[in-house]
Order: structure tokens, then sequence, then C-alpha cells
């Protein structure tokens, strides 16, 4: 005999496994950055006569729950009912090892006397769930009720069960069909909660004009198991006008007054998450400078197809039990990309509104970034981006945002500290009574700018510039410059747009010039 001693005080739980059900053999499933996901089952079932039944899914959406036969037998009705089945689950407390276990030889060890421990040996009869008192047989003959609470370890003479069986409680569908067969083919579509795909970027720069952007993603898995299921996960944000709310046959058998809740408690999901897939793996030799050690140096692609305005990506098949999460790759390419210096100064004056004009010189961060083209076939969707260097440093963590295939990107990395810039502003000119508008009268003011940018590095550099003014620019030198009206103002939002090339150590200086109409002070 085997002996099985197990102590109270040091039990290890072991988490409940439910294994799920379904009837219709998974064929293929869809995830979105959302946290729903398309299922797809199909296969010939058993039927009784021309019935079958099979399992609903607990989370479908909204109008989203189909079922289709073949075209030699419709689906004539599907009804919806409870049914009680028996689970078997692992045990997951001394009560549940006890009720697995009736019928078995125990050796109970109870709460210590004043002199020594008390035992108690003998066959168990059944376990009372409603007050915790273990009914025994003891080897003497004798019937005892020990309470849980007084049992400090107990002994198992022979081998145990460590399974427990539970009534679970399942919503069915019955579907009848035009004709009597023994088998009945039947297709099943619905949308559900329960799945999320978390994309991220790897950029590792290889010189100074390529880099290697890799692409993976997490997916989240809290519904279905997946065993070889063709797995795809979408770019894009279909639309759910309905968001969440469930679909009437996933709460078959609830009163109508909590359908009303569910309807009311269910919140529409935002459809703005980060997003993209997994691999059919494709390795071709890398091209790139990167040593041959490297861990990250192959270029490969994952099969994926553009449908109206969502890209799908097709991992092929996958295993992902319920309840679990996986990385998947996604891509790896060799990108070309440039540097890329940026800054952008706000209207620090706003002379219309403050009627002052403060002409100290301020210093404004100037921001290094990197620009990439999509020369890939497929877009890059919205996620997380780590970029390291050539030598393994890290540079930053940014975000990547959606870029369809042949357009660009830019990933922000740090502030520059070796390009400098600084904007002072001072009033020029001003005209008393310019303009009546309607019964007010305006002044106008001219205001002249300066932005200086020095390049403190051995290297040449472009920054783009922008300067955000409140008024109408009369001279912007060379900037592009676009103009907004503002409602309810006499004076619309200017932005003045520089593209800036530098020379080592070179020195520039951008002069602008605009006007502000204003209603003079009284006081």
């Amino acid at each position: 005999m085997k002996n099985f001693i197990l102590s109270i005080m040091c039990l290890v739980f072991i988490p409940a496994f439910l294994q799920a059900q379904s009837v219709l053999p998974l064929k293929k499933i869809s995830i979105f950055k959302n946290s729903t996901c398309m299922v797809s089952k199909e296969g010939n079932l058993k039927a009784s006569n021309n019935l079958i039944e099979l399992p609903v899914p607990g989370q479908a959406l909204l109008g989203s729950y189909w079922l289709g036969s073949s075209k030699d037998n419709s689906i004539k009705s599907i009804t919806f009912d409870i049914d009680t089945l028996q689970k078997s689950s692992k045990v997951q407390s001394v009560s549940q090892i006890f009720n697995a276990n009736i019928g078995k030889q125990v050796v109970l060890t109870l709460a210590q006397y004043e002199k020594s421990e008390k035992t108690a040996s003998g066959k168990i009869l059944d376990f009372i769930s409603e007050s915790s008192l273990i009914k025994i047989k003891t080897d003497g003959g004798k019937f005892m009720f020990i309470p849980v609470s007084d049992i400090r370890y107990f002994e198992f003479t022979e081998d145990i069960n460590s399974n427990v069986k539970k009534d679970s409680i399942v919503k069915m569908a019955k579907v009848r069909t035009e004709k009597s067969n023994d088998n009945i083919f039947l297709q099943e579509y619905y949308m559900q909660l329960g799945m999320n795909w978390i994309p991220s970027y790897f950029l590792k720069i290889i010189n100074d004009k390529e880099a290697r952007l890799e692409m993976k993603a997490i997916i989240e898995n809290t519904a279905e198991d997946l065993t070889d299921v063709e797995t795809e996960v979408v770019v894009g944000s279909p639309q759910l006008f309905f968001g969440t709310k469930l679909d009437p046959m996933t709460y078959a058998g609830i009163t109508p007054a909590t359908a009303a809740n569910i309807y009311r408690n269910n919140d529409r999901f935002d459809n703005n998450m980060l997003s993209n897939a997994y691999q059919v793996q494709t390795v071709s030799r890398s091209t790139t400078s990167i040593s041959d050690e490297s861990g990250f140096v192959s270029t490969f692609e994952t099969e994926g197809e553009k449908n109206n305005d969502l890209y799908y990506y097709n991992l092929g098949k996958i295993n992902l039990p319920k309840n679990t999460k996986g990385a998947f790759p996604i891509f790896a390419n060799t990108l070309n990309y440039k540097d890329k210096y940026e800054a952008s100064i706000p209207d620090k004056v706003n002379y219309a509104s403050y009627m002052y004009c403060d002409n100290s010189e301020t210093l404004y961060e100037v921001f290094h970034s990197i620009e990439i083209k999509n020369s890939t076939s497929f877009p890059f969707t919205t996620a997380s981006v780590m970029v390291i260097t050539e030598k393994n440093q890290f540079l930053a963590q940014d975000r990547l945002t959606y870029t369809p295939a042949g357009s660009t990107t830019t990933i922000k990395l740090s502030k520059a500290i070796d390009v400098i810039l600084k904007n002072t502003e001072e009033e020029s000119t001003r005209v008393d009574n310019f303009k009546k508008i309607g019964k007010t009268n305006y002044s106008k003011i001219l205001l002249k700018g300066s932005i200086t940018i020095e390049n403190l590095q051995k290297k040449n550099v472009t920054v783009d510039v922008t300067k955000n003014v409140t008024g109408t620019v009369s001279n912007g030198g060379n900037a592009v410059v676009k103009k907004q009206k503002v409602y309810g103002s006499a004076n619309p939002y200017s932005d003045l747009k520089w593209e800036v090339n530098l020379g080592a150590g070179e020195k520039k200086t951008l002069n602008y010039e605009y006007e502000v109409l204003f209603i003079p002070s009284h006081y």
C-alpha cells in the first residue's frame, strides 16, 4: 500500500481547470485589439432523429451568434435551454479531498489534547458539506462525525482520487433540422470577449542609414482552448455599434430584468488600442552588417492580406490553452531611416490676451528622432517600440504609430543636448484704433521674433522647427505658414514651419513678424 500524507497547514491547493467541451471543433479564430475575437467552428455531429444539442458560448456579442447547415438539410429551429453536466476538476480544498475519496481508509490526527495527540482511523462514509463534518466508520466498528476544523493532518493508506466531480450549469442550443439524418454538418460563427493581442516592436540600429525592425504579438487568451487552430490577428478598428452588449442566447435562462441590467452595465469598448500578429516564418540570409553571432539578424514576414480597411496576419495553426498568454513573431525587416531633430515653440506672448510682450530670451528643447520609411507590403500598427544602438546600448522606448505601406513614421529618441534653440520676441510698432469690428475698436501691434539654432555636434543635422503664434503672419521669411481661423476671435492661430540644415558647429537665426489685433485696456 502507498501512504499519502497531507498536512492542513501546508496543503497546496491546485487551481481548478475546467476543460471546454466544444462539440464543434474550432476551425479558425480572428483576434482583434479591442479584446474581442471572431470564432469559426464547423464539423459533422451525430443527431438523434433531427435534433442536435451543443453548448453555446457564454460571451457572444449581440447579433453575432449564427448557426448554419448544409443546403440539403436546413435548420428548422434553434431553442436555448440550461442543462446540468458533471464536470471533473482538480481538488481545491480539504473538503473536496474528503468528498472525492469516500470509501477510502484514512487516519486523522486531531487537535492536540493536554497530554497527547488523538487519532481516529477508519473508512470515510460521507462528507457533510453543510456542517463540514466527516463521517467515518472506525476500525472498531463505531461511527464518528469529526469537524474538519479539529483535524491537524491526515493520512491515506491507499491511492486517492485527485479529481472531484461537480455540477456545471451550461447553456445548450437545441438545433432541429428539416430532415432526420444520423450525421448533420453545422457551421458556427460568433464574436466574443476574452481574447486580445498586443503588438510591440524592437528596432536595432545597424549603421547611419539602416535599422532592423522586428515585431511580435502577445496573445492573451481567456476565451477558448486553441489546439492546432488557424489563427489570425487583425490590424484595424472594425465597427462595433453595440459594443460589448451580449446576445440574448448568451443569457438564456435569466430573468428579463437581469437581462436589462446586462445591457445597461456593458460599456462599449474603445477601438483605439495597440495592434498586430504572428508568423509563418520565412528566414533569409541577412544583408546587414550585424555580427553573425547576433541573435537579431534574420528577416522574415508573416503571410497576410488586406481586406477592406483591415489587415489580417495569418499565424497558421497555433496552440494556446485557455487562461494563458503567448508571444509570436510577426516580421523582421531591414529598413532605411534618417536622423531628424524637431522643436516646437509655443506662443509664449499671446498679446491679445495679456497685452504685454516678454522680450526675454527663452530656451526650448530640441528632440532627436529617427524617421523610418515603411518599405514592406503591409502596414505598421500602433505599438510600443524599443530602440537600441549598433553597440547594443539602450536608446529609447517610444510609440510607433500606424503607418501604411510606403509611408513614413517618426520615433522620438531623446532630448538633443547638443542642439541649442532659443526664441525671443519684441514689440515693433503699434497702431491705435486700427479697426472697428461691430461695435468694438481694435488696435494693432506688430511683433518681431527671432529663433537661433546652434549645432554643437561634429556632424550635419536637419532641424524641423514649428513656431505657434496668435495673430496674422506678415513676414515669415522662408517658413511655411498655415493659418486657422478661431471662432469669436479677431486673430487666427498661425503656425510657421522651417526645415533648417546646420553644418557641424554652425549657428543660424530665423526671423519672423506677425500682427495682433487687441482691445486696449482702459485701466
